[in-house]
C-alpha cells in the first residue's frame, strides 16, 4: 500500500472529477505549481494507483448492449488462467476484465450490437474454454449511475450522480470521425485536441467542436480516472442483490446512493436484481455494512452474493472497431 499526502489525495480526486482540465488549473485547486503536479500524477501513474484516464461514455446511446459474465473456473493451471483471461483481454468486445475472489473467478463486462452478437460472443469462448467453467452466471445491464467515490478520496460524500447510463432506445448517430474521437478519449482524456486532430486525420478545432457536442448530447458523461483501490488501502467489492419486494427497489437504491462507500449502483435483468460498486477498508467493513443493509431492509432484500475484485486486466468502453 502506497502511502499518499494530502496534495495526492486532493490532484487524485480533481482528476477523478475532470481527468481532462490542465495542470494549471489543478494545480490552482491544490496550490501546487503546474510542474509538481505532472510530477506527482507521472508518480501516480508509476506506483500503478492511476490505472487509466478515462471518458465515460454513455455506450446505450452508441447502440450497444452490457452483459456482465461472471465466471467459476475448474481445472485450470495458473497457465490455463492466464490464456484464458489474455482472450478476454484482446476481445474487442470487452469493457472489463476482473479476477476476483468470492463466488467468481473472473467477471467479464461486454459490449455488443444486439443479443445475436452476444450469443455468438458467447458460442466462441465456450468453443475454446467450456471444459475450465465450473459455473457460468449473466446479467444486462440496462441502466447505471455513479457517484462520486469520495471516501477514497477524504473528501465529503455526495448522494449526486456523477454519471448516469440509461438503456431507453435513443440512440445518438455519429458518424467515424466521431466515434475515433470517442475511441481516443476513452484510452487516454489526457490526450490533447491537437494529438486526436493528427491520430483521425482533421482540425483540431474540428475536434473541439465534435467533443462539445459529444458531450451536449450526453454520450461523453465525464472524463474520469480508474483508480486501483487495493494502493491505496481500499477493497473493491461487487455485490449482487436480489430483492423480495420490488415495489421498495427504488427506495433502496436512495438509501444506497447516500452510503459513501458505494461508487456504482446497476440495475439488471438476470439472476438479480442490483449489482453494487464499493470500497471498504477491509472485509470487517464490509460484512458490517451489508450487515447493516439487511437490518435496514429485512422483509425486502432476498440475499446477495459478493466479490472481492482482486485485479482489473482492461478497463476500455470503446471497441476499437465502431462495426463491433
Amino acid at each position: 500500500m502506497k502511502e499518499l499526502d494530502s496534495k495526492d489525495h486532493r490532484i487524485l480526486y480533481n482528476l477523478f472529477l475532470n481527468s481532462r482540465q490542465s495542470l494549471s488549473s489543478i494545480g490552482k485547486k491544490v496550490s501546487l505549481p503546474k510542474s509538481v503536479v505532472k510530477y506527482r500524477i507521472e508518480r501516480l501513474v508509476e506506483n500503478e494507483i492511476i490505472q487509466n484516464f478515462t471518458a465515460m461514455v454513455d455506450v446505450f446511446k452508441l447502440g450497444y448492449s452490457v452483459y456482465r459474465l461472471y465466471f467459476v473456473l475448474q481445472f485450470a493451471s495458473p497457465e490455463k488462467e492466464r490464456e484464458i483471461i489474455k482472450y478476454f483481454i484482446n476481445s474487442e468486445n470487452t469493457w472489463r476484465v476482473e479476477s476476483s475472489k468470492g463466488r467468481y473467478d473472473l467477471l467479464v463486462t461486454v459490449l455488443v450490437k444486439n443479443h445475436i452478437h452476444f450469443f455468438s460472443f458467447y458460442e466462441d469462448t465456450l468453443k475454446k474454454f467450456r471444459y475450465y467453467f465450473k459455473e457460468i452466471f449473466f446479467s444486462q445491464l440496462y441502466e447505471m449511475f455513479g457517484y462520486k467515490q469520495a471516501i477514497l478520496f477524504d473528501e465529503s460524500s455526495s448522494s449526486k450522480k456523477e454519471y448516469e447510463y440509461k438503456y431507453n432506445g435513443e440512440i445518438v448517430k455519429i458518424d467515424e470521425t466521431d466515434y475515433k474521437i470517442l475511441y481516443f478519449l476513452s484510452k487516454n482524456t489526457r490526450i490533447n485536441s491537437m494529438e486526436i486532430a493528427k491520430k483521425v486525420n482533421t482540425h483540431s478545432l474540428t475536434v473541439t467542436n465534435r467533443i462539445k457536442k459529444l458531450t451536449k448530447l450526453g454520450v461523453i458523461q465525464k472524463y474520469s480516472i480508474d483508480i486501483n483501490s487495493n494502493k491505496i488501502g481500499y477493497k473493491s467489492f461487487i455485490v449482487n442483490l436480489s430483492i423480495r419486494n420490488y415495489e421498495k427497489k427504488n427506495y433502496i437504491i436512495s438509501y444506497l446512493s447516500n452510503i459513501p462507500f458505494i461508487c456504482e449502483i446497476h440495475k439488471t435483468i438476470g439472476g438479480c436484481d442490483l449489482e453494487l460498486s464499493l470500497f471498504t477498508l477491509n472485509f470487517e467493513y464490509f460484512h458490517r455494512l451489508m450487515e447493516e443493509l439487511r437490518n435496514k431492509f429485512p422483509e425486502d432484500l432476498t440475499n446477495y452474493d459478493y466479490l472481492f475484485i482482486t485485479k482489473i486486466h482492461k478497463s476500455n468502453c470503446i471497441p476499437k472497431n465502431s462495426k463491433i
